[in-house]
């Protein structure tokens, strides 16, 4: 799926590097570090929107930067950190913009981007909300909502930059709880930015950490992992 090997991510000097670490369909991969660390320019490389400053990011064997914008935008849907809502936009439309890769140049919807949408509300259960403008919904919802466009949109990679920072804890619980089942339901790759990692532990993602020590990227698995090895690295 992503593939990286012997990168040095960074924006004019290198922030940290990256062995090789690959990341598959069907997992939930949790991205921590302090601030400063990196993990925003470690995401922005993943759309291509930044280059390594050493090595290849590959999406299923290509490298990322020969993806033109349309095809870069039906293979990695990003979830930004809060999403505030705009007056009179309706929960369906909203989540109708994850179609615009598919859609012709008039924008309009098929019956088919319609069902796609419909599902899309559906397995966030928010589908009562369809009708609902976004400015109308909790903060939560509004981040369900968020999420279901980026499923609309029918990526392999869904990438979420701090998608619970402004979520109380039940919430939070949710939306990481809605990844795991999507990620496995859906067979998507969904990398979250968080400094929860409390939540992500608990929440059995699998752990990126940013080590400031060795100034590299580690993988750690969810259920082998400690708060002290953590401590330990450097987190």
């Amino acid at each position: 799926m992503i593939d990286l090997n012997e990168i040095e991510i960074g924006y004019k000097k290198r922030l940290f590097s990256i062995e090789s670490i690959q990341l598959l369909k069907g997992k939930v991969y949790s991205l921590i570090g302090a601030n400063g660390a990196g993990k925003t320019t470690f995401l922005r490389s993943l759309q291509g929107n930044i280059a390594p400053i050493k090595g290849q990011i590959l999406i299923n064997n290509t490298e990322v930067k020969f993806f033109d914008r349309v095809k870069l935008s039906q293979t990695i849907a990003f979830v930004n950190s809060k999403f505030d809502g705009v007056d009179y936009l309706r929960v369906s439309d909203y989540v109708g913009l994850g179609r615009t890769p598919y859609t012709n140049a008039l924008g309009r919807l098929s019956e088919i981007d319609l069902k796609i949408v419909e599902n899309s509300l559906t397995e966030l259960n928010i589908k009562h909300l369809s009708n609902y403008f976004t400015t109308k919904l909790s903060d939560g919802e509004r981040q369900l909502a968020a999420i279901a466009r980026a499923i609309s949109q029918e990526t392999d990679i869904i990438i979420l930059d701090e998608p619970t920072a402004f979520l109380d804890y039940a919430n939070r619980k949710l939306v990481m709880k809605e990844m795991r089942k999507i990620a496995t339901d859906l067979q998507k790759c969904i990398i979250i930015s968080s400094h929860d990692l409390d939540l992500c532990i608990e929440s059995e993602t699998e752990i990126l950490v940013i080590n400031k020590k060795t100034k590299t990227l580690d993988h750690f698995i969810a259920n082998s992992l400690s708060k002290e090895k953590l401590i330990e690295i450097g987190f």
